[in-house]
């Protein structure tokens, strides 16, 4: 008697809405539907990256019309210059030239500026951080998964950080602060962005973490590895990336 020919039932695609709303609700069933969907599908990382961008410039218009972060912002540049001078690396003269060509909080070459530069950071470490994920789960997690589902599972991880910048930008204009971040930093009275240890607290975001849980979740799904390998692998390039930012004055991007 000949033998059955099971043909695998297609699998169903899910909307953007639901893939939404399960990222921020049920993160595995979204990223299941990512592991077994056979094709590419470039929407799990376009429209997170658009919508991220979308809440950055969002956040740039709102937050640096605010007169208490313009003051906050101009006091830091002052400080900052102030330094260059202190070591030698500028005329008083200089610095105050530089002072008045800089843009000013608000200002609409400043918005415009903060918009673009919004935009190529995104892309930048959408990109980034795909490829950084990409070599760790082949050369740590000895997974096969190609580099577009690594940049699949990113992509929609993103949604956590539109919901991150929403929130932010809601503590920060609320206290007055550019660094009323939901992180160990709020609870330093007085932030200093040139102390380390204060940067370190300010790594130390709730919004991070939940992306990056998330982010474990999803590359879990794609690279057929335990939930623990896959947190070890994000968590360690947490860890690297910060180091890196701390240590050397960068400000790019989070997770």
């Amino acid at each position: 008697m000949p033998e059955e020919i099971h043909i695998p039932e297609p699998v169903a695609s899910m909307s953007i809405t639901d893939k939404f709303i399960g990222i921020l609700s049920s993160p595995g069933e979204v990223f299941e539907h990512v592991a077994s969907y056979p094709e590419k599908q470039n929407s799990n990382w376009g429209v997170p990256i658009v919508a991220t961008i979308l809440m950055m410039i969002i956040y740039t218009f709102v937050v640096f019309k605010q007169p208490a972060i313009q003051d906050q912002m101009s006091t830091i540049q002052n400080k900052a210059m102030q330094q260059r001078v202190a070591d030698g690396k500028m005329t008083q003269e200089q610095m105050e030239k530089a002072m008045e060509f800089a843009p000013k909080g608000g200002s609409p070459m400043f918005l415009i500026f903060g918009s673009l530069g919004s935009v190529v950071t995104a892309f930048l470490m959408l990109f980034i951080y795909s490829g950084l994920y990409w070599l760790g789960g082949k050369y740590i997690a000895s997974a096969q998964a190609p580099f577009s589902k690594v940049l699949e599972v990113y992509g929609l991880s993103l949604y956590v950080v539109v919901i991150g910048t929403l929130v932010s930008m809601v503590t920060v204009v609320a206290m007055g602060s550019i660094y009323a971040q939901p992180s160990l930093a709020l609870a330093i009275s007085d932030f200093n962005p040139m102390n380390k240890v204060h940067k370190l607290l300010n790594a130390i975001n709730i919004i991070e973490f939940w992306q990056m849980f998330v982010l474990g979740v999803g590359l879990s799904k794609i690279w057929k590895a335990s939930l623990g390998k896959s947190l070890g692998v994000v968590v360690g390039v947490w860890v690297v990336w910060n180091a890196i930012k701390i240590f050397s004055g960068m400000s790019l991007g989070g997770m």
